[in-house]
């Protein structure tokens, strides 16, 4: 009897997962570099690569006061970070940056803040923080299942794309930051020159003892070629998730 052939086998790829050195945390794919440094959670995630630009700092945390790092731990795609601020608030935030998967030419961040209190009320607001060149700026708001762009401003806008090219940007790329439709208050976006700042306002001005606040935001940089559909499409992907619970 002749030999009976090998079983066929499959291999599951490992999980993506951050690569930590200490405090410095770094996303392992290819074509940007993105790192975080958890004792400067109010820079996020700092970007360079061919298709970034230097300087680039994505989903960072502005706690409005100096706030200690008390606890962190890395599972898999998420990195976890809870810091205690330092001044009459006593807040307690937990942040967590998870890898967002998006395709071989866009790279993708989601950032997840809770936020709770040890006084009987306090004030909970904070802001999502990202900075980045920009050669113009397109406001997106959610509807119908899909992202109108424009120009201007609007009280609804849900997303902002950045784009940027030409001879000082060989690597033409566009960065979305886009927040989700039940968890913000507002976007607001500066400009300075070539620089804009993207602030995506989160929780309500109070919050009480025994309630976590959630909320999500979500940055990605691809390239400026068709960077309308790429965008759309996390955006609005994003947009039609769950809402996060509020306990």
């Amino acid at each position: 009897m002749p030999p009976s052939a090998p079983l066929p086998t499959t291999s599951t790829p490992p999980a993506l997962g951050w690569l930590a050195t200490g405090l410095r945390i770094t996303d392992p794919r290819p074509a940007v570099h993105a790192c975080i440094d958890l004792e400067q959670p109010q820079l996020g995630i700092r970007i360079a690569g061919h298709t970034a630009v230097a300087g680039d700092t994505l989903l960072g945390l502005d706690l409005r006061s100096g706030g200690q790092l008390t606890d962190h731990w890395l599972r898999g795609g998420d990195v976890t970070a809870v810091y205690e601020s330092d001044d009459a608030r006593r807040l307690r935030t937990t942040v967590m940056w998870r890898l967002h998967p998006a395709g071989e030419t866009i790279r993708a961040w989601e950032l997840v803040v809770s936020a709770q209190t040890s006084l009987a009320q306090s004030d909970s607001v904070l802001a999502v923080v990202s900075e980045a060149d920009a050669t113009n700026c397109l406001w997106g708001t959610c509807r119908d299942g899909a992202v109108v762009w424009q120009p201007d401003a609007t009280a609804g806008a849900t997303c902002v794309l950045f784009q940027r090219g030409g001879p000082a940007h060989p690597a033409a790329s566009s960065v979305l930051v886009a927040t989700h439709p039940g968890e913000a208050r507002r976007i607001a976006v500066e400009r300075h020159g070539q620089r804009a700042v993207v602030e995506c306002w989160i929780f309500s001005s109070a919050i009480e003892k025994g309630v976590l606040l959630r909320s999500r935001v979500l940055a990605a940089i691809g390239p400026t070629t068709g960077d309308l559909e790429w965008a759309s499409g996390l955006a609005t992907a994003f947009s039609a998730s769950e809402p996060m619970l509020t306990a």
